[in-house]
C-alpha cells in the first residue's frame, strides 16, 4: 500500500499563511482564514479599534509564498495575476490585499490589488506592483486599512463627532471652511445622503469670505483638508463612502472626488442631534433661525446642463437611432 503524498509546496504555502496570521495577531486585529476552497481569497482581516471593539471593517487577503513570486522591478515586486483573479479582485466588494511572502527571509510584502486594478491607468498587460517598502512586519493597522478610509485613533461619541466637525477648519481667511460646513451643506436625498464635491466647498467658502474683495485662494493644504473630511466620515462610520473610487481620483487623477454617500444609522443620528442642538440654542436665545430654514436641512443635487449639453441631446438621440438601424441591417 502506498501512503498519500504530501505536496512539496505545502510547507511553503503554509509558511506564508502562518506569517500573515502571526502579524495580524501582533497588530491586535482579527484573522479569519478561508475554510472553503480557495478561489483567490485566503482569508480576511477585521479591524479592531483602540478600545478593543470589532468595527466590521474588513479587508480580504491573498497570500503567495515562495521565491518564485518575488520578481524584482526596482523598488517594487512585479506580480502578474491570472486573468480570472484580475477580474475577481477588481470587482470584489472589499479591498484585496495581495501578500508576497519570502520564507527564506521571513518577510511579507503587500499591496491592495483591488486598488491597483481599479486605477485609471491600469491595463490588463500591466502587472500589480507591490512596493518593497510595504513590509507587513513593520506595518500598522492604519496602513493595511488605508484604502477602507484608514483606522481612527479614537471612535468618538456623537457629541464628540459634532464638536470635531465644528472645530476642524482650514484656518484660512481666503478659504474659510469647516468639516461641519461640508456636512450640513452636503445633506441631500431627504437627509439620508451626503453630497461631496469641490463645487460645494467653493460655494460655501466664497459665501463666508471675511473680505469679499480679496477673493478665494486655496492650495495643497486646503485640498488635503477636503480629502481629510471624507476620511473622517469613514473613520467615524457616518456615511458609506466608496473610498476606493475616491482614492483613484485623489492619487491617479489628482482631483477631488465627487460622490453621494448614504448616511449610516449613526450619521442619521448625528443629523437628529444637530436638530436637537438647534432647538436648544433657539430656546436659550443663542441662535435666531429664519422661518422655513434649518441647520441640517437637506437640499437637492442635480447636474447643471450647459449649452453643450443641450447641443448633445439631439446628437445622442441620432446616435442611438443610427446604431440600432445599422444593427438591424446587419
Amino acid at each position: 500500500m502506498t501512503p498519500p503524498t504530501v505536496p512539496r509546496t505545502l510547507w511553503t504555502e503554509r509558511a506564508g499563511i502562518l506569517a500573515v496570521a502571526s502579524e495580524v495577531n501582533r497588530l491586535g486585529l482579527i484573522w479569519r482564514e478561508q475554510p472553503s476552497p480557495d478561489v483567490g481569497i485566503d482569508g480576511q482581516i477585521e479591524l479592531v479599534d483602540a478600545n478593543g471593539n470589532a468595527t466590521g471593517r474588513i479587508v480580504a487577503v491573498q497570500v503567495k509564498s515562495g521565491h518564485s513570486y518575488l520578481k524584482s522591478g526596482g523598488d517594487h515586486w512585479v506580480f502578474h495575476p491570472d486573468e480570472k483573479h484580475r477580474f475577481y479582485w477588481e470587482v470584489f466588494p472589499i479591498p484585496v490585499l495581495l501578500m508576497l511572502h519570502s520564507p527564506a527571509e521571513g518577510t511579507t510584502f503587500w499591496a491592495d490589488a483591488r486598488q491597483a486594478l481599479r486605477s485609471a491607468g491600469h491595463r490588463d498587460a500591466v502587472p500589480i506592483r507591490v512596493p518593497k517598502s510595504n513590509v507587513l512586519q513593520t506595518s500598522s493597522a492604519g496602513d493595511l486599512f488605508y484604502t477602507t478610509g484608514g483606522a481612527a485613533d479614537t471612535f468618538l461619541d456623537l457629541p464628540g463627532v459634532l464638536g470635531t466637525l465644528c472645530r476642524t477648519t482650514t484656518g484660512s481667511d481666503t478659504f474659510p471652511l469647516s468639516y461641519f460646513d461640508l456636512f450640513a451643506n452636503g445633506l441631500t436625498n431627504l437627509g439620508f445622503a451626503l453630497y461631496f464635491g469641490m463645487d460645494v466647498a467653493i460655494e460655501v467658502a466664497d459665501a463666508q469670505l471675511p473680505d469679499a474683495a480679496a477673493g478665494l485662494a486655496f492650495g495643497a493644504g486646503e485640498h488635503e483638508f477636503l480629502f481629510g473630511y471624507l476620511r473622517f466620515l469613514v473613520e467615524q462610520n457616518l456615511a458609506v463612502v466608496d473610498i476606493s473610487s475616491c482614492l483613484v481620483d485623489w492619487h491617479e487623477r489628482e482631483i477631488q472626488p465627487v460622490t453621494i454617500a448614504s448616511l449610516t444609522s449613526r450619521g442619521r443620528d448625528l443629523v437628529r442631534l444637530i436638530w436637537e442642538e438647534q432647538r436648544r440654542l433657539e430656546r436659550e436665545g443663542r441662535l435666531e433661525v429664519p422661518p422655513g430654514l434649518g441647520v441640517a436641512q437637506e437640499d437637492f443635487v442635480r447636474m447643471t446642463f450647459t449649452s453643450s449639453h443641450y447641443d448633445r441631446i439631439p446628437l445622442i438621440a441620432a446616435f442611438q437611432k443610427s446604431l440600432l438601424s445599422s444593427k438591424d441591417q446587419n
